[in-house]
Protein backbone atom coordinates (compact mmCIF):
# COMPACT_ATOMS: atom_id res chain seq x y z
CA UNK A 1 0.00 0.00 0.00
CA UNK A 2 1.37 3.53 -0.69
CA UNK A 3 1.62 6.16 1.71
CA UNK A 4 -2.02 8.27 2.11
CA UNK A 5 -3.51 6.02 -1.24
CA UNK A 6 -1.33 7.97 -3.57
CA UNK A 7 -1.35 6.26 -6.84
CA UNK A 8 2.01 7.88 -8.10
CA UNK A 9 4.98 9.98 -6.64
CA UNK A 10 5.79 13.72 -8.20
CA UNK A 11 9.79 14.44 -7.47
CA UNK A 12 10.45 18.42 -8.16
CA UNK A 13 13.47 20.44 -7.24
CA UNK A 14 16.55 22.31 -8.65
CA UNK A 15 18.68 20.05 -11.08
CA UNK A 16 21.29 18.43 -9.20
CA UNK A 17 19.40 17.88 -6.58
CA UNK A 18 18.99 13.43 -6.61
CA UNK A 19 15.59 13.92 -8.59
CA UNK A 20 16.45 11.21 -11.25
CA UNK A 21 18.14 9.45 -8.69
CA UNK A 22 15.44 9.34 -6.38
CA UNK A 23 13.08 7.90 -9.28
CA UNK A 24 15.43 5.49 -10.80
CA UNK A 25 15.86 3.85 -7.22
CA UNK A 26 12.00 4.19 -6.61
CA UNK A 27 11.34 2.42 -9.89
CA UNK A 28 13.28 -1.05 -8.61
CA UNK A 29 11.32 -1.02 -5.43
CA UNK A 30 7.78 -0.43 -6.98
CA UNK A 31 6.24 -3.15 -8.89
CA UNK A 32 3.88 -1.95 -11.81
CA UNK A 33 5.60 1.86 -11.68
CA UNK A 34 6.76 3.94 -14.80
CA UNK A 35 9.52 6.57 -14.88
CA UNK A 36 8.09 9.66 -16.04
CA UNK A 37 11.42 12.27 -16.38
CA UNK A 38 10.63 15.97 -17.28
CA UNK A 39 13.73 16.47 -19.10
CA UNK A 40 13.17 13.24 -21.65
CA UNK A 41 9.31 14.33 -21.97
CA UNK A 42 10.42 17.70 -23.03
CA UNK A 43 12.69 16.10 -25.86
CA UNK A 44 10.44 13.26 -26.84
CA UNK A 45 6.90 15.73 -26.48
CA UNK A 46 7.69 18.92 -25.18
CA UNK A 47 10.32 19.92 -28.26
CA UNK A 48 8.02 22.62 -29.14
CA UNK A 49 8.73 24.60 -26.04
CA UNK A 50 10.63 26.69 -24.65
CA UNK A 51 11.89 27.05 -20.41
CA UNK A 52 10.17 30.28 -19.83
CA UNK A 53 7.59 30.08 -16.32
CA UNK A 54 4.37 29.45 -19.19
CA UNK A 55 6.35 26.60 -21.08
CA UNK A 56 7.16 25.20 -18.07
CA UNK A 57 4.19 25.05 -17.00
CA UNK A 58 2.75 23.63 -20.65
CA UNK A 59 5.17 21.13 -19.80
CA UNK A 60 4.05 20.26 -16.40
CA UNK A 61 0.69 19.50 -17.68
CA UNK A 62 1.44 17.22 -20.78
CA UNK A 63 3.28 15.28 -18.03
CA UNK A 64 0.96 15.08 -15.45
CA UNK A 65 -1.58 14.27 -18.81
CA UNK A 66 0.81 11.33 -19.18
CA UNK A 67 0.78 10.51 -15.46
CA UNK A 68 -3.22 10.22 -15.21
CA UNK A 69 -2.87 7.61 -18.28
CA UNK A 70 -0.65 5.32 -16.28
CA UNK A 71 -2.94 6.05 -13.48
CA UNK A 72 -6.33 5.16 -15.16
CA UNK A 73 -3.81 1.74 -16.13
CA UNK A 74 -2.74 1.18 -13.50
CA UNK A 75 0.79 1.89 -13.59
CA UNK A 76 2.46 4.15 -10.48
CA UNK A 77 3.91 6.67 -12.44
CA UNK A 78 6.89 7.76 -10.91
CA UNK A 79 7.41 11.88 -11.86
CA UNK A 80 10.32 14.04 -11.78
CA UNK A 81 10.68 17.85 -12.92
CA UNK A 82 12.49 20.79 -12.13
CA UNK A 83 9.69 23.07 -11.75
CA UNK A 84 6.47 23.09 -10.34
CA UNK A 85 3.52 25.57 -10.95
CA UNK A 86 2.18 26.13 -7.40
CA UNK A 87 -1.40 25.65 -8.67
CA UNK A 88 -0.69 22.64 -10.83
CA UNK A 89 0.67 21.31 -7.22
CA UNK A 90 -2.47 21.38 -5.68
CA UNK A 91 -4.12 19.77 -8.63
CA UNK A 92 -1.25 17.05 -8.74
CA UNK A 93 -1.63 16.33 -4.70
CA UNK A 94 -5.19 15.13 -4.82
CA UNK A 95 -3.81 11.86 -6.97
CA UNK A 96 -0.18 11.86 -6.40
CA UNK A 97 2.79 12.33 -3.38
CA UNK A 98 4.52 15.68 -4.14
CA UNK A 99 7.79 16.31 -3.00
CA UNK A 100 10.58 18.76 -3.32
CA UNK A 101 14.36 17.24 -3.59
CA UNK A 102 16.58 19.41 -1.81
CA UNK A 103 19.87 19.18 -2.91
CA UNK A 104 22.51 18.85 -0.30
CA UNK A 105 24.45 22.02 -0.73
CA UNK A 106 28.14 20.35 0.19
CA UNK A 107 27.61 17.78 -2.54
CA UNK A 108 27.80 20.30 -5.63
CA UNK A 109 30.24 22.65 -6.93
CA UNK A 110 29.89 25.71 -5.05
CA UNK A 111 30.21 27.85 -8.02
CA UNK A 112 26.36 27.08 -8.49
CA UNK A 113 24.16 29.54 -7.58
CA UNK A 114 21.00 28.49 -5.27
CA UNK A 115 18.30 30.43 -7.62
CA UNK A 116 19.97 28.79 -10.51
CA UNK A 117 19.96 24.65 -11.72
CA UNK A 118 23.00 22.94 -13.45
CA UNK A 119 22.24 24.11 -17.17
CA UNK A 120 22.53 27.70 -15.56
CA UNK A 121 18.80 28.40 -16.38
CA UNK A 122 17.02 30.96 -13.86
CA UNK A 123 14.56 28.55 -11.87
CA UNK A 124 13.11 30.08 -8.87
CA UNK A 125 10.86 27.61 -7.31
CA UNK A 126 7.66 29.03 -5.61
CA UNK A 127 7.09 28.39 -2.08
CA UNK A 128 4.59 25.11 -2.31
CA UNK A 129 3.04 22.94 0.74
CA UNK A 130 4.58 19.78 0.40
CA UNK A 131 6.80 16.96 1.69
CA UNK A 132 10.74 18.07 1.22
CA UNK A 133 13.26 15.79 1.54
CA UNK A 134 17.38 16.49 1.54
CA UNK A 135 19.68 14.72 -0.56
CA UNK A 136 22.06 13.68 2.55
CA UNK A 137 23.28 10.17 4.16
CA UNK A 138 19.87 9.00 4.89
CA UNK A 139 18.53 9.73 1.30
CA UNK A 140 17.65 6.26 0.45
CA UNK A 141 16.22 5.53 3.68
CA UNK A 142 13.84 8.59 3.28
CA UNK A 143 12.54 7.35 -0.19
CA UNK A 144 12.01 4.07 1.19
CA UNK A 145 9.45 5.45 3.43
CA UNK A 146 7.83 7.14 0.65
CA UNK A 147 6.24 3.71 -0.50
CA UNK A 148 5.94 2.04 2.90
Amino acid sequence: MKKNNAKGIWFYGLSGSGKTYASNFLFKKVKNAILLDGDLIRKMVSFDLGYSKKDRLMQNKRVFGIAKIAMLSGIFPIVSSVYLDKNLAYIIKKKMLVIQIIRNLSKVNLKLKKNKNVVGKDICLPIIKTAKITNDFNFKKKLIELIK
